[in-house]
């Protein structure tokens, strides 16, 4: 079993992204291309998942979008007197 390596700098970040565009680069040339404009290239196996990842996001999104909606309500009733 390997020691953790939680003192272990990061590699530096030209380094991160030079090796996030060979490893981009790899996997765009190894995956299946779309056969026609609106297939999609991720395999069927993948729909779930990316369904569950957009609902997460949509809602995140909305969850954003009230608490700034409420705030922003908030401070303009905030200057007025009752």
């Amino acid at each position: 079993m390997l020691p953790a390596r939680h003192n272990v700098p990061p590699l530096p970040h030209a380094v991160q992204e030079h090796l996030g565009q060979m490893l981009r680069a790899d996997y765009y040339e190894r995956t299946e291309k779309p056969r026609y404009l609106g297939d999609s290239a991720l395999p069927l196996e993948f729909d779930p998942y990316l369904y569950r990842l957009e609902q997460k996001e949509r809602a995140l999104r909305l969850m954003r979008a009230r608490e700034q909606g409420t705030r922003a309500v908030a401070d303009a009733l905030s200057g007025l007197e009752f």
